[in-house]
């Protein structure tokens, strides 16, 4: 059998405590320098399954790097319904945000965060935390170090949001109070563009034929860009998914201008270290396989050949999120000798 040239590039994650004082239980919690090849990046991966203090122990914290803090449903066919309420209060002035739908957090270098709590707890969901340095560091500032919250502070407006696309009374994509033209950004030929219902929620399988999704892609999918994260050299997206089959149609591997991970994971609380199904990756110009039926990271280095994917089986629902270290998610489909797929 010829040797795998790329497991390195496949990681299975690793179950265990965060950072001290940070998380009241195990997580998955990988740092780019240590687990993942020197990536640009970190993440934590965890469920919540109550009520109480989330994140961290006490008080604030405030990173030398741009961090992402996304909630996210994994309850299937309501993937915006979180099953709780989640506060967290921004900067030092302790302005106070609450939601009960998955959202995701932009917090530039710098800016304090903390109390996150959870209330009126339902049913278990996610967290992933995205932390944008390969080595994970910290500022605490204990409860009895901080200032007394400012009424009617809104400095930090806009940096929680709905994880979701939003519309304005025309129909059109907002940022920002403006229009902007998502299908620009979906210069792949993947077509997820063009599966968004008035939530701003995807169906990938609304597209599925020639050149757009396969059986295999996600039943709902959350995506936002750079401009919806204060600026980010980032894109992230959380997908649910449950069929068997092959992803994409619109070609089968693909490369990105900036590295990327992509991260298949279990949405079953009580059962964290399986994802219920097997999934199939293709690597480098080789189309080298690999599976993973167990949490798991794949590494894509700048302009690496990646894809296709493909699930294998299934016995419940699982979910997919990737980090993509790019504000846009430019990711030319490439033909067998290396050249740019177009699609109308």
């Amino acid at each position: 059998m010829r040797p795998k040239l790329y497991k390195n590039l496949v990681k299975p994650m690793i179950w265990r405590e965060g950072p001290k004082g940070l998380y009241n239980q195990e997580l998955f919690w990988m740092e780019g320098g240590k687990d993942m090849e020197g990536f640009q990046g970190s993440f934590a991966y965890g469920f919540v399954k109550g009520n109480g203090k989330l994140l961290p122990q006490d008080g604030h914290l405030i990173h030398p790097f741009d961090t992402v803090l996304a909630f996210v449903s994994t309850t299937p066919g309501e993937i915006l319904t979180l099953g709780a309420t989640v506060s967290i209060e921004i900067g030092e002035e302790r302005e106070l945000y609450t939601f009960d739908q998955s959202y995701i957090i932009a917090l530039p270098k710098g800016t304090q965060y903390g109390n996150i709590t959870v209330s009126n707890f339902d049913h278990a969901f996610a967290f992933y935390n995205i932390y944008l340095t390969p080595e994970y560091s910290a500022i605490e500032i204990p409860s009895s170090e901080l200032k007394d919250p400012v009424p009617g502070s809104k400095k930090y407006d806009g940096y929680a949001r709905l994880y979701a696309w939003e519309f304005d009374e025309n129909g059109e994509i907002l940022h920002d109070g403006g229009a902007i033209d998502y299908d620009s950004k979906d210069n792949s030929g993947m077509g997820y563009s063009k599966a968004v219902d008035k939530r701003g929620v995807m169906h990938p399988l609304e597209n599925c034929g020639p050149g757009g999704m396969g059986p295999g892609n996600a039943d709902e999918l959350l995506w936002v860009f750079g401009d919806q994260l204060q600026g980010f050299e980032l894109n992230a997206l959380w997908g649910h998914y449950h069929q068997c089959g092959k992803w994409h149609r619109g070609g089968d591997a693909h490369v990105h201008p900036n590295e990327e991970v992509l991260c298949v994971v279990g949405m079953d609380a009580d059962d964290p270290l399986h994802i219920g199904a097997e999934v199939e990756i293709a690597m480098g110009e080789e189309d080298e396989r690999h599976f993973a039926s167990v949490p798991s990271v794949w590494i894509c280095p700048k302009n690496f050949p990646h894809l296709p994917e493909i699930t294998r089986w299934v016995d419940r629902p699982y979910a997919f999120f990737v980090i993509n270290n790019d504000a846009t998610h430019d990711s030319p489909w490439m033909d067998e000798e290396g050249n740019r797929i177009e699609h109308e």
